[in-house]
This record gives C-alpha cells, sequence and structure tokens, in this order.
C-alpha cells in the first residue's frame, strides 16, 4: 500500500529522537506522583505508555511490526494529557522544545488506522464521527438545539450584528441540557461586566478537537478550514470559549489553516482574569468553601494557562484555596481526553477520574474546581463511584455566584 503509515511518516523525525530512556513513563518525584494516567490504571506494561507506543511506532515505519485489532487497542488506549511530552528528556538546544511529539506520533498512528483499517478501530469512535457528518456535532442533535440555551438571554448573532467578542460556546454546552447552564451563567456574567457579546447559536460550528484526536486528521481539516472562515466574518475582535478543547483547537490547530483566524483566541478563565484586572468585572457574595482546582490538560500543559484560573479563585470573597500535591503542569489527567471516555466504555477513563478526585480530597477541599467540561462530567462520574463527599464545579459555577 504506497500511502501505508502515511500520517506516521510526518513524525519520523520524532519516532527517532526517542532515546528509549523512559522517563515518559517513570520520572517520579513528591510532585509528580506518576507521569502516564494509562499506565497507572493498567498492568503498565511498556506498550500502556510512551515509550512503548514510540517502539510500535518505530516498527511500523521500518515493517518490523504490521497493524491488528490489538495495535488498535494500544493506540487508542492515551489521553494525549501530554504529561510524557513535559517529562522528556530529549530538548532542543537550540529551541528548547521537546524533540518527541508523543502526542501528534499518537494522533497520526490513530489516523493511519483509521484509513487504512477503519474495521479494527471501535464503532464508537467512527460513530461519532459519522454523527458528525449528519448533525455538524459529536452529540447528535439538530442545529436548532445549539441556540436555545440563550433565547431569554436576547444574544445577537455575530453574522447578522458584529461584537465586539464572540462567546464560542462549544457543542458539549450547547448541545447538552444538563450543562446548558454553563453557558447562560457565563453570558450573563460578561453581560454583567458590561462586555459587547454575540453568539453564533444554531450557525457556532463544532470545532473539530475530539474528531482529531481520536484519528479523522482529514474530516477535523475540511472543519477547521470552513470555520476560519466563518469565525472570520464574524469580525469579532476577541473569541471566548468555555471549552477547553475549543479554546486548544480554536488557538494551536487552526493556526495550520489555510487562512488565519483574525480574531485573538481566549479561554474563559483568562477573560475574566483580565475583567478582573481592569476591575469591569466585582465578585461580591462571599461563598465560604475551601476548594481545590483541577487543571484541564488542555489548558494547561497544552496551553500553559495555569495562572489566569487561580486569580479567578484567589478572587473570590470567602473562598479559601488550596493546591493538590500534583499541580500546574503537574496535574493528574482527569481521564477523560483523547476519546477516553468512549474507550472500553469508559472504564479506564472512569480508574483514572477516581485517582485524580482522590488527589483533590486529600487537600481537605470541599470542592474541585475545574474549567474544563468532560474534566468536570468525568471528574463527578468518578466522585459518585467512589462515593466521595468532594463536590465538583465548574468555575463558572463560583463565579456566576459571587456576582
Amino acid at each position: 500500500m504506497a500511502d501505508k503509515n502515511k500520517a506516521l511518516k510526518d513524525f519520523s523525525l520524532a519516532v527517532y529522537s526517542c532515546r528509549k530512556c523512559g522517563q515518559c513513563g517513570n520520572k517520579v518525584t513528591d510532585a509528580v506522583p506518576y507521569v502516564c494516567p494509562i499506565k497507572e490504571a493498567s498492568p503498565g506494561f511498556d506498550h500502556f505508555y510512551s515509550r512503548g507506543k514510540i517502539v510500535i511506532a518505530q516498527g511500523l515505519l521500518e515493517g518490523d511490526i504490521n497493524s491488528s485489532e490489538e495495535l488498535a487497542k494500544v493506540v487508542y488506549s492515551c489521553t494525549l494529557c501530554g504529561n510524557c511530552l513535559l517529562k522528556c528528556g530529549a530538548i532542543d538546544r537550540e529551541s528548547g522544545e521537546p524533540m518527541v511529539d508523543t502526542v501528534g506520533i499518537v494522533e497520526a498512528m490513530r489516523t493511519d488506522l483509521l484509513k487504512e483499517h477503519p474495521e479494527w478501530v471501535d464503532d464508537e469512535y467512527k460513530a461519532l464521527l459519522t454523527t458528525t457528518n449528519q448533525y455538524d456535532n459529536p452529540w447528535g442533535v439538530p442545529r436548532s438545539v445549539k441556540e436555545k440555551w440563550a433565547k431569554k438571554l436576547s444574544l445577537p448573532n455575530a453574522l447578522q450584528k458584529s461584537s465586539e467578542v464572540l462567546l464560542f460556546v462549544g457543542c458539549t454546552a450547547a448541545s447538552n441540557p444538563a450543562l446548558n447552564a454553563r453557558a447562560i451563567k457565563a453570558a450573563e456574567i460578561l453581560l454583567k461586566a458590561g462586555v459587547d457579546l454575540s453568539i453564533l447559536g444554531k450557525d457556532e460550528p463544532c470545532c473539530g478537537s475530539v474528531q482529531k484526536r481520536i484519528g479523522a486528521a482529514d474530516q477535523a481539516r475540511v472543519m477547521m478550514n470552513k470555520n476560519i472562515s466563518l469565525l472570520n466574518k464574524t469580525e469579532c475582535k476577541t473569541i471566548v470559549t468555555l471549552c477547553a478543547g475549543c479554546a486548544n483547537a480554536l488557538k494551536n490547530d487552526y493556526s495550520k489553516g489555510k487562512e488565519k483566524l483574525k480574531p485573538r483566541v481566549l479561554h474563559l478563565v483568562e477573560f475574566l482574569a483580565q475583567l478582573l484586572k481592569t476591575g469591569k468585572l466585582q465578585l461580591d457574595k462571599n461563598q465560604n468553601r475551601k476548594v481545590t482546582y483541577h487543571d484541564p490538560c488542555h489548558l494547561g500543559r497544552h496551553m500553559e494557562i495555569y495562572d489566569a484560573p487561580r486569580e479567578v479563585l484567589k478572587a473570590l470573597p470567602g473562598i479559601e484555596f488550596v493546591e493538590r500535591t500534583a499541580t500546574r503542569e503537574n496535574t493528574i489527567c482527569c481521564g477523560a481526553g483523547g476519546g477516553m471516555r468512549l474507550f472500553e466504555s469508559g472504564t479506564l477513563a472512569g480508574k483514572i477520574g477516581q485517582a485524580a478526585v482522590e488527589s483533590a480530597a486529600q487537600t481537605g477541599a470541599e470542592t474541585l474546581v475545574t474549567a474544563c467540561l468532560f474534566c468536570e462530567m468525568n471528574l463527578e462520574a468518578s466522585a459518585k463511584i467512589m462515593n466521595s463527599q468532594i463536590r465538583v464545579d465548574d468555575i463558572i459555577d463560583l463565579v456566576h455566584e459571587a456576582v
């Protein structure tokens, strides 16, 4: 097959830059209880973490290993959290950047598997991609559903009336009635701060992040280029996203688009921190809660947004903020990323999530706060399985309660 392992070949240099030292799975310190969440939640053999996956990638490139259904399970057992990338010892001396793009290598292997042997890829992943083609979102709801949350707010459609800020809600908050409140609260907070705000409602597209993570690179690329054109038409100055995955896609993935995305992209926590600094957002109501924060992988390791959420939490009246042992770039992954909530019916994602909840409970905090809907869903589900008393909230909830 002429195009065999085509996507992986683009990462050949990264694959062969790996020294096989194993720091990606074993660089444990007082602040890093473990590196790879999959390795920790599984029997721990090499193929469960990056070193083994890169050995497999090398074997695929050299023709010593052939794709198989078993290999597909190995390739899809990864949250793409990026902790291994930060712990890698192979650093370019000039740029200071890691030479082994572990996340990119895994995504490339998934792309090749999905193209060459879709029969070995889990049906749930393929169903998600089919649903995206049919509904332009992975949740399988009509476009009209995506604007229902905003009916009482009378927000203008950005394609009809340009505004300074476009609130990009994302498929998860807009499509899931149980999470609509996050979008409503976010809009109410921004309106109270005097932000000139608009939305896209039924015209808001899926960002393509989850599709790219599970290996549908071509589909995600088409979505990206189409979305860049649409978003540029709004003529807004700033796009504020609620979803961490959307933020990472629009800020990082879209930098590779055919067209330049003109508006700057901020996650809501960044924008809230800016509003607090300028005095436009006032937080007055006391909450009297002890909280700790979970850094989402998309915001933290992939976008280096660590300070903004902490600045917001520390500005909340009555909030006692405590850090976990593993925090910021060392934060334990929630387990939901990289399509893991679909992998083996979410069993592994649940195990990883329970470890993250336990680390939060050890701080004595009453509430575990995050800034990612996928983190929130998986951590909340894990807390219920454990019968943990800790409450899981989005940072939007706390800010809305304080305004």
